[in-house]
């Protein structure tokens, strides 16, 4: 009987345990479901640098969306946004990580005169 009692306690033990791993995971899931829908809500209102700054917070912290935003937002920001988004090859390559694609090659931009992103005094 004493055994029984034994192992009885320590299942409660470990399942209390387990409990109290899974809670603060979901607290993290949550808050990373609200960072997300924030930095939609920055993209959509138009606030691109904004946004780009919550994407790549968020695709450190290994959320595939925003991974995958980060990373469309790097590859095409000249040409979508007229500004050169900054972001490394080793950046690129831990984004499409996370969000499960393949990494573009980032590669030194050169603007001539005429391919040179426009300022905002120039819009």
């Amino acid at each position: 009987m004493k055994t029984r009692q034994t192992i009885c306690a320590a299942a409660l033990f470990i399942f209390a345990m387990m409990a109290s791993f899974a809670a603060p995971a979901e607290a993290r899931s949550l808050l990373a479901e609200r960072l997300h829908a924030q930095a939609l809500e920055s993209f959509r209102s138009g606030r691109f640098p904004e946004a780009y700054g919550r994407f790549i917070a968020l695709a450190e912290a290994g959320h595939p969306t925003a991974a995958r935003y980060a990373l469309w937002m790097c590859e095409h920001g000249p040409d979508l946004f007229g500004k050169d988004w900054d972001c490394s090859q080793q950046q690129a390559e831990d984004w499409a990580r996370a969000a499960g694609l393949v990494a573009p090659v980032i590669g030194p931009r050169h603007y001539g005169a005429a391919t040179r992103p426009r300022t905002a005094a120039q819009r």
